[in-house]
């Protein structure tokens, strides 16, 4: 079923910091004194240790690797956050540096006679402290201890405790070693590595101790499993400081799109429990001198900026390019009041306490890593959603990734990119590009996938439109480059990359940070927050498309698409296509060099035809969904029109019909290796997007709630059949691609059908028809890169998104299915008895086969 998350707030009570301290000063244990003849005296313990004096007062014993805290009281009433990121690797498999290998974890701290207790603060659920309920929801939400530490001695009321075996040893809470996530299977991601600890080669490397935060680096290494290979990281772990005053929390609205954290408020108040959600953002806010000067309307520099740091790894030429990309936020922030938010530094290279991994800077990490992929995680206060800092990793490849995205999609009509190597500036546009996505991300701003689709697809090649609006209303879509363009348009002045910011992203920072000066509550913001989405709602380009999971459903809503006509938008795309395969060795052939580029190319452009193929299967039971309010006159979700469908029906059949001819030429997959049949999994997805079980229950659906304008279930599988078998419905000869789709289409039937052959073997077309049919062939991937699942990491613990989680959707049950798929089977049984005297060898040949099969599966069940 489809799922969304958040659920919108119905009120909010109180203000989140003032609960969780309120029920920790309720819940704060008592603290007895500590025997004197017990202890030993720190000094004899900590002798020759290197003390440094800060958050907490350090001693570090670099012979032993031992590693001490000498802890105030004053320490046990506040509240920390501790990060885990991993600083080097010998294996990128599972992290690369710069990633956090765990979610950051909010903590305190309490002890007794005995021992220091390291709390992990639940923040998820909520109540007032002098509610009734109070007592019980104590009982029942209490902060569960992490771990224990033994108290080795103490000072007046200070007390010493060895912390060396939770930082320096394989502590499973802060492992850099993966646990198996079902979920991110699921995405397509790959097994975590696993291996055991090997303590003698691991253990604290260094400590630096601030004010605010501790920095600890250890050294933790392992030998995987099952091929005894080792495995050494180096891992940063910051303990810091939570401010004591917070940042004014913001409701969530499913209409804009920001991550966010999900809350539940427990009151006697109401009959239900609360549920809301706060959205992950910055603390943007006037100096105090310049707070008048804001609210008058003038534009005002924030208090504190948001800095990002960026490697000096980076080749300059590239570097130039990400700067750019994260400086051009500050045009989206001006919409909201403030100017020059954010700032691009170079890494500092003469202050000893710059470091990276500190999360006190947020930093642009080059990771030399195989991966093509970036991403751009944030690491929220979760009492608030205040984000405290972030960071993108940009992965070494992602630089062919950009390459290969422009070259398939614009060499057609761009003679600059006709080349294996382009232009430092059509380099360098790609590159913003992929910097001002992820610094959006790490902003608080979440994949807006329907933005695309509000511009008409003709409106793609005119001049004046595009270079006002690019290719995308939001950068935040993945909408890469103008493949809708043809040849001579980029002459005219056609733009062919997305826009530096789209109109969306300029909206939804506004509504993010704009301050609302009235409001004293979260509460009391949302009526404000509201009218600002009501003013857009008649203009498509600002609305919010929420990333569809598993399958997808709504075709508004996809990936890498472009404009809202997929099949018109398809069509110029592929013409395109066609004229980089007619020219593609002429571009990019190299005398003396061997095929491996050309055969990367070649994979991209097959990729980019698949995209296109994608995009209109949806329109097969397909649904729009809308986010609606009550009042609101739109539904929920509106089936697509008979119309929509069969035109779909009707393009995906000629494509799978006519692609072979220009996409796979006999003699260029020779010369370069690749097998003659190598593309026709293609063919069989468009079979398995027909005859999907989920799409034809959504078809049923549909014609049931409205007969007029949507297909009924037996009129879309009577139009279906008809185009699929068109060539024997004709009399015509069978090509190659007719009995791929024929044959897959026939062992669909009887797979639906319930019907058992006498023989347990399948035919090798049948598995293959399998594969493709139970695993959606619109299934999008999260990564910028489109491979292995989602990279978009951004830090929450309890991070919860407006998503569509299309998995395990409903299909039509047997007793309607199974009947259904058995007529049709004898249906072409007829069919073929009908038309195997008057056809060619080849064509009477396979109807006699199949009709074989078709009677065989009949007598297997009579």
């Amino acid at each position: 079923m489809k799922k969304t998350f958040p659920i919108l707030a119905l009120g909010l009570l109180l203000l989140l910091p003032s609960c969780i301290l309120k029920k920790q000063a309720q819940s704060k244990p008592k603290i007895p004194s500590l025997p004197k003849d017990t202890v030993a005296a720190i000094d004899k313990i900590v002798k020759d240790a290197e003390k440094q004096v800060g958050l907490f007062t350090t001693y570090f014993l670099p012979k032993s690797n031992k590693l001490y805290f000498e802890l105030p009281d004053s320490v046990f009433g506040k509240l920390y956050m501790l990060s885990n990121r991993i600083s080097s690797t010998s294996n990128t498999q599972d992290f690369v540096a710069g990633q956090l290998a765990t979610n950051p974890l909010m903590l305190r701290l309490s002890k007794d006679g005995k021992n220091v207790y390291l709390h992990k603060v639940q923040y998820q659920n909520l109540v007032d402290a002098g509610d009734a309920i109070a007592p019980a929801f104590y009982n029942n939400f209490s902060d569960p201890i992490l771990k224990g530490f033994k108290i080795e001695a103490r000072r007046g009321n200070n007390v010493l405790i060895e912390v060396t075996a939770f930082f320096g040893g394989n502590e499973k809470s802060i492992s850099p070693i993966k646990p198996e996530n079902p979920l991110a299977k699921l995405l397509g991601g790959s097994k975590s590595l696993k291996g055991s600890f090997e303590a003698d080669a691991s253990g604290v490397s260094q400590v630096k101790t601030f004010p605010k935060n501790i920095e600890i680096q250890s050294r933790l290494s392992f030998t995987t499993s099952p091929l005894n290979e080792p495995y050494t990281v180096r891992v940063h772990r910051s303990l810091f400081l939570l401010p004591d005053s917070t940042m004014k929390a913001r409701l969530d609205d499913t209409r804009v799109g920001f991550f966010s954290s999900h809350r539940h408020f427990y009151t006697s108040e109401k009959s239900k429990i609360d549920e809301f959600a706060y959205i992950h953002r910055w603390r943007v806010e006037p100096k105090d001198e310049d707070r008048e000067l804001y609210l008058r309307g003038e534009l005002v520099e924030p208090k504190r900026q948001i800095v990002f740091y960026v490697d000096s790894a980076f080749p300059e030429k590239w570097a130039i390019a990400v700067k750019q990309g994260i400086e051009d936020w500050n045009e989206a922030f001006e919409g909201a009041g403030f100017k020059n938010v954010v700032k691009a530094l170079d890494y500092p290279k003469n202050d000893p306490n710059f470091d990276p991994d500190d999360m006190r800077y947020s930093c642009v990490r080059y990771a030399v890593s195989p991966i093509a992929n970036a991403m751009g995680p944030s690491y929220v206060d979760p009492r608030t959603g205040e984000i405290l800092s972030a960071n993108v990793i940009w992965y070494h490849n992602v630089v062919s990734l950009a390459h290969n995205w422009r070259f398939a999609q614009t060499a057609a009509v761009d003679p600059r990119v006709r080349s294996l190597n382009f232009p430092v500036e059509v380099m360098q546009e790609s590159l913003r590009y992929i910097a001002a996505h992820e610094i959006g991300h790490t902003l608080g701003l979440m994949h807006n996938m329907g933005a695309s689709y509000s511009f008409p697809v003709d409106s793609l090649r005119s001049p004046s439109f595009t270079q006002r609006y690019g290719t995308t209303p939001s950068i935040m879509d993945y909408a890469r480059n103008n493949y809708i363009a043809q040849p001579g348009d980029y002459e005219k002045g056609v733009r062919l990359v997305p826009p530096v910011l789209g109109v969306y992203d300029k909206h939804a920072i506004n509504w993010g940070y704009r301050l609302i000066p009235d409001a004293k509550t979260p509460k009391d913001e949302r009526k404000t927050l509201a009218s600002w989405i009501e003013a857009k709602k008649d203009d498509p380009m600002f609305t919010y498309g929420p990333q569809q999971f598993f399958a997808t459903v709504d075709p508004t809503d996809q990936t890498e698409d472009l404009g809202n006509d997929h099949i018109h938008a398809g069509n110029l795309a592929i013409s395109n296509l066609k004229i980089i395969m007619n020219n593609f060795e002429k571009w990019v052939f190299e005398p003396g060099a061997d095929y491996e580029d050309i055969s990367k190319l070649y994979e991209n452009i097959v990729s980019q035809y698949t995209r296109h193929l994608r995009h209109v299967m949806p329109y097969i039971g397909g649904v729009e969904f809308q986010e609606i309010r009550q009042g609101d006159a739109l539904s929920a979700k509106t089936y697509l029109p008979k119309q929509a469908q069969k035109a779909a029906i009707t393009w995906l059949l000629e494509q799978a019909r006519s692609y072979n001819q220009w996409l796979t030429p006999a003699s260029f997959l020779n010369k370069i290796g690749f097998d003659a049949s190598r593309n026709d999994r293609l063919l069989l997805s468009v079979v398995g997007c027909l005859f999907s079980p989920a799409a034809l229950y959504r078809i049923d659906e549909g014609g049931k709630l409205d007969a007029k304008n949507n297909y009924s279930l037996r009129g879309y599988i009577d139009d279906m059949m008809q185009e699929l078998f068109k060539p024997t419905y004709r009399g015509q000869a069978l090509s190659r691609e007719d009995i791929l789709l024929q044959t897959a289409a026939i062992d669909a039937m009887q797979k639906m059908s319930g019907l058992k052959t006498r023989s347990s073997s399948a035919s090798k077309s049948s598995v293959a028809f399998d594969e493709v049919m139970y695993n959606d062939p619109g299934r999008p991937a999260c990564s910028l890169s489109g491979q292995k699942g989602c990279q978009h990491d951004h830090g929450a613990e309890a991070s919860d998104e407006l998503i569509r989680i299309n998995f395990g959707l409903p299909t039509l049950p047997n007793s309607v299915l199974q009947p259904l798929m058995t007529a049709r089977l004898q249906q072409i049984k007829k069919l073929y008895e009908l038309r195997k005297q008057s056809a060619d060898k080849d064509t009477r040949d396979f109807y006699e086969y199949q009709l074989m099969k078709i009677d065989n599966l009949m007598k297997g069940n009579n």
